[in-house]
């Protein structure tokens, strides 16, 4: 049986007219990306000319925050960083960015990670290069979990595991929601779904989770564990349930630049719209309009989703 979910949607401060900002706390990656605008997709050739260079603050979570700051929520990021220049030019990035860096920590005696990418000038087809970054991890210092509250979302995406399960407990516990990225079914990853209100998965994570029927998955998430899932699929859109019907959303038109970070644009618009009352199509359409504006940009946050251009489909739960 799935665990018992104790906040009520109904009654949660963020529903009942609270006067307070939307909050999304944040805990996983945050990383320095590099990316190589590069002329060819031949990936094994000797040699590779780059047109274009972009170095930005990157990761998952990091990346969803900076949208749901650029959507009005508070956006308190939980991670670490090594205690180097890379560590100290992550924290200054991440602030003008509109986060709130308090609780990143600095560990002493590592460097940050890094991720670089290489992106096709005209397929627009990605390669990445990425540390091991398990021993970084392994034995952080415990995160400072006071940002969470009843009326706040968390976001994970599965690093720092032995934090988040913390997170999870304590979100749990205060009545907070979970949204989770998870790239794969690892045994860590699903070890930590059952204090996941919405997974909000990868095509690749229900195709090794519940073959390529999106259904099977995500009928199997909500009876094992009790969330309501979603899988995204890139240009083909995503797939959810109403009920035991499987619902496509479909992807919204886009001038393609580069794919790098939408999936993170998604989520960080899918949990500002759950803070600012969305149900659940709802948080998924402000998440498609998010994914699509962002690749039009080099950069995961290049082409984040503006105020001005939200909260469409927020206001459907409140005038149903």
């Amino acid at each position: 049986m799935p665990p018992a979910r104790h906040h009520d949607m109904r009654t949660s401060p963020a529903h009942a007219g609270s006067a307070r900002r939307g909050r999304v706390v944040g805990l996983g990656l945050c990383v320095v990306d590099h990316v190589y605008v590069v002329d060819s997709d031949d990936f094994g050739a000797e040699r590779l000319r780059y047109r274009e260079r972009l170095v930005s603050f990157g990761g998952m979570v990091a990346n969803a925050l900076a949208q749901a700051a650029a959507l009005g929520c508070e956006a308190h990021i939980l991670s670490q960083v090594g205690d180097d220049a890379e560590g100290r030019m992550l924290r200054s990035a991440l602030t003008r960015a509109g986060l709130v860096t308090r609780r990143l920590r600095s560990r002493k005696g590592h460097a940050t990670g890094l991720a670089v990418m290489l992106v096709d000038r005209g397929s627009g087809a990605r390669r990445f290069l990425v540390a091991d970054r398990r021993p970084f991890e392994h034995g952080a210092a415990d995160f400072d979990l006071g940002p969470l509250r009843e009326d706040c979302v968390l976001l994970v995406d599965g690093h720092f595991p032995a934090q988040a399960r913390r997170a999870l407990r304590r979100a749990r516990a205060l009545g907070a929601r979970v949204v989770a990225d998870f790239n794969q079914p690892t045994p860590a990853a699903l070890s930590l779904m059952r204090w996941v209100d919405y997974p909000v998965v990868p095509f690749e994570f229900a195709r090794a989770y519940g073959g390529t029927d999106p259904a099977v998955t995500l009928r199997r998430l909500r009876d094992d564990y009790g969330g309501e899932g979603v899988v995204t699929a890139g240009e083909r859109g995503g797939f959810y349930l109403e009920g035991d019907r499987l619902v496509r959303y479909p992807a919204l038109r886009a001038r393609v630049r580069d794919t790098t970070g939408a999936g993170d644009a998604f989520h960080g618009a899918f949990a500002a719209a759950l803070c600012h009352g969305a149900d659940l199509s709802a948080a998924i359409a402000e998440g498609a309009r998010a994914g699509a504006r962002c690749c039009g940009a080099l950069g995961a946050t290049g082409h984040l989703q503006a105020p001005e251009q939200h909260w469409v489909g927020a206001r459907r739960q409140g005038s149903r």
